[in-house]
């Protein structure tokens, strides 16, 4: 699918990921066509999500409930010890996923548009912020992932809104198809990869350090989660090295961001974040010009000079000291940890305290619906 917002692929690997750029997720996209037609009713999905399966659920239903169903592979053990490793960088998880992650993502001409046709590019910055930590927060909580579990129900209802978006966006007549499918396949991937491999890179870049075993336990409750998620199984990432890997395919193939992906990259940082963290501490002046300046400094400097002029974001106001002090606090922290169980527990839970606060403080005390 060569053209203005994608590469022309080089390798069969990036021919691929070319092919599912117009790939969706049939099971979710049956059922956000029965629930449009009337024939499956929300709540009854809802209900279905915690309670498992019945005899007389509607089909659609059925389908998309047997595409949920966990993996014999999936090894609770590997997924507690990844959920931990997060859990215990505290709300540095969440400003990682704010000022680096997520960023990375908007990197993507075609991969924005989704967002971008829901016509609040800024306004809804906050709220999706505050739903986006709430998904990481579940899924990383002890057994998240167990069917019936907070983080397998918001798994579900994101996969089933990403089909109802798909589905609308579809029937406006405003989709084109040189953009491939509405939140396909491929970039959900890439999806994967914000909260994976950039979620542990940026929090290294931080100061976090996590031994291998903990690396691995992260991938793997990954991997399962994109199973969840719906991602195809040649588009997980189980180790490090794949997950690299296709990082360059996606980014060889992608075209350069463009206005859309500037606006969005800006929206997150002057927006969403000073409103989360001010939530969190409230008093602080986050919306002040120059605490923005700064927090668009600190993304700049996580991004790298390349990625942070593509996306319009200038490190010309970075405090000269500001990560490497928060590395050594970090890593003094991590020293801790690594030297007794004792530590580590107290470190877990510590930073899931913290996260708790961010979490909650961020809703305002409203549920994250997940919802189209």
């Amino acid at each position: 699918m060569p053209g203005p917002l994608f590469r022309p692929p080089r390798d069969a690997a990036e021919a691929r990921y070319v092919g599912l750029l117009r790939v969706g997720d049939p099971p979710a996209d049956a059922l956000a066509e029965g629930i449009a037609a009337g024939a499956v009713d929300f709540e009854a999905v809802e209900r279905a999500l915690v309670r498992g399966s019945a005899a007389d659920d509607p089909p659609a239903l059925r389908a998309f409930l047997d595409a949920l169903a966990l993996p014999l592979w999936a090894d609770p053990a590997r997924m507690r010890r990844g959920g931990e490793a997060l859990r215990r960088t505290g709300i540095l998880g969440g400003v990682v996923l704010a000022l680096y992650a997520l960023p990375l993502g908007y990197l993507s001409p075609a991969g924005v548009k989704p967002l971008v046709l829901s016509g609040r590019l800024v306004e809804a910055a906050p709220r999706r912020l505050s739903e986006t930590n709430r998904f990481l927060y579940e899924v990383c909580q002890p057994d998240g992932l167990t069917p019936g579990a907070p983080g397998f129900v918001v798994i579900a209802k994101v996969r089933l809104m990403h089909a109802q978006v798909r589905r609308r966006l579809q029937a406006t007549g405003l989709w084109q198809a040189g953009w491939g499918s509405p939140i396909n396949q491929a970039h959900l991937s890439g999806t994967g990869l914000l909260f994976s491999l950039h979620a542990l890179d940026g929090l290294r870049a931080m100061g976090a350090r996590f031994s291998a075993a903990e690396v691995e336990g992260y991938l793997h409750l990954w991997d399962v989660a994109g199973h969840l998620l719906g991602i195809t199984p040649e588009l997980r990432c189980p180790t490090e090295a794949a997950a690299r890997r296709l990082w360059g395919i996606i980014r060889r193939v992608e075209g350069p961001p463009g206005a859309e992906s500037r606006a969005l990259a800006r929206a997150l940082v002057e927006q969403a974040v000073p409103r989360v963290l001010g939530a969190l501490l409230p008093g602080v002046p986050f919306e002040h010009p120059q605490v923005i300046e700064r927090l668009e400094a600190l993304s700049a400097t996580l991004l790298g000079p390349e990625y942070a002029a593509a996306l319009g974001l200038s490190s010309g106001r970075a405090p000269p000291r500001v990560v490497p002090l928060v590395r050594a606090l970090v890593g003094g922290l991590e020293a801790v940890q690594a030297r007794s169980a004792a530590g580590r527990a107290a470190l877990l839970a510590a930073g899931s305290w913290m996260n708790d606060q961010l979490v909650e403080a961020a809703l305002g005390g409203e549920p994250a619906a997940f919802r189209e």
